[in-house]
Order: C-alpha cells, then sequence, then structure tokens
C-alpha cells in the first residue's frame, strides 16, 4: 500500500529514474527536498506525525548523502569494494536515523549492520523472485502457490536472519536521547558531511543513484 516510506522510495525511485532516462542527474539533497515537499504537500502529518515518514528520509539521506561522502573520505577515487560499501551505507543509514530512534523508542540496535550485511545480498534477488510470483499469479493463478515458492523461501531465510540477530544477549541497549540531543546529532552530522565535502571536492552532481 501507500504508506509513507512506500510513498517515498516510489517517488524517488520514479524521479531518478526519469532524469536518468533524458541523460540527466538529480542532487541528491535537491531529490530529498523535491520529495519530501511532495509528500508533504499531500499530507502535510508526515512531517511531525509520521515516524515511517522520518525514518525514510532520514536513511535515504544518509545512503545517499553520508555515505559516499565517507567513500570519498576513506577510499577516494577507487571504488570499494561490495562488503565496504554494504557496510558504509549501512552505517551511514543507521548514523542518520539513530536519534529519530533514539528519541522515539530508547532502543539502540547492537546488532544492525551485522543483520545488514548478512540480509543485502539476498535484496535485489528476492525483489526479483517476488516479481516473478506477481506476475505468474496474475497468468496461471492456480499456480501461484507453487511460483511464489521460491520467493518465500528467500524470504523465509531473511526473516530467519532478523530473528536470529534480534535474539542474541547483546542485541540492543537501552538509550534515550533528548530532543535537543536529536538537534546537536544532526548538527554534528551536517558539518561532518561539510568537512569530508571540503576534504574530497567530491561532486554529487557527477554521480547517479542509477547505476
Amino acid at each position: 500500500g501507500l504508506s509513507p516510506s512506500m510513498t517515498r522510495a516510489g517517488l524517488v525511485s520514479a524521479l531518478a529514474l526519469w532524469a536518468w532516462y533524458y541523460g540527466r542527474r538529480f542532487h541528491p539533497v535537491t531529490l530529498l527536498a523535491f520529495a519530501g515537499a511532495i509528500t508533504v504537500l499531500v499530507n502535510p502529518s508526515y512531517e511531525w506525525g509520521n515516524l515511517g515518514w522520518q525514518l525514510s528520509f532520514a536513511a535515504f539521506a544518509g545512503v545517499m548523502i553520508v555515505a559516499p561522502l565517507a567513500h570519498a573520505y576513506f577510499f577516494g577515487n577507487d571504488k570499494p569494494h561490495f562488503i565496504a560499501q554494504v557496510l558504509f551505507e549501512t552505517v551511514a543509514a543507521q548514523i542518520a536515523t539513530l536519534p529519530i530512534i533514539l528519541f522515539s523508542f530508547g532502543q539502540l540496535s547492537n546488532v544492525a549492520p551485522l543483520a545488514n550485511l548478512l540480509i543485502v545480498p539476498f535484496v535485489p534477488l528476492a525483489m526479483l523472485l517476488v516479481f516473478v510470483a506477481g506476475i505468474g499469479a496474475y497468468i496461471v493463478p492456480q499456480f501461484a502457490s507453487i511460483i511464489a515458492w521460491p520467493a518465500q523461501t528467500v524470504l523465509d531465510i531473511m526473516i530467519a536472519v532478523v530473528n536470529w540477530c534480534a535474539h542474541v544477549s547483546w542485541a540492543q541497549t537501552t538509550l534515550k536521547l533528548e530532543w535537543w540531543g536529536v538537534m546537536l546529532w544532526y548538527g554534528v552530522l551536517a558539518l561532518l558531511c561539510w568537512y569530508m565535502w571540503r576534504v574530497t571536492k567530491y561532486r554529487f552532481q557527477t554521480s547517479s543513484i542509477v547505476e
């Protein structure tokens, strides 16, 4: 359904693909602001009253702004290998969303980077199999359960990994952050991003989120 996070993902993907088709590129900050403005225009309560919307945009900012700057700062022009890239993007997304999580839930996940490293490689395969299952079930609904079996198996494995990570004794830590801590966190993060950008001269305009 059109949940705030799914709306954001669909809108960002559509805009990025549209720009890519015409040989253009969105600056991540512009894309983030534009998608945020459209979704808030449709439903103003998203900005202050919907945690899913806030976490979705924070994670997007982490992956599309913080992670590339960190890549450029630590690796320069060398492209990091897959594990390093996943780890950087996972940590960047967690850093960007952590203030909201600590403010709202008061819980810090200690296994999030590990869980993402184990899960992310399966995501493209899961998306492909789910797409195939959806098309197959539409064409031959009497065989829907058989066609969906591969997708269900991969999804079950992903869920099992998440459950295993969640049940380890050190999976989470109780830590509450007040509103002023959230503001301070994002202020420091913005300064760090500015510093990495100044040092690396990273050009978002020459990068593309569609590869």
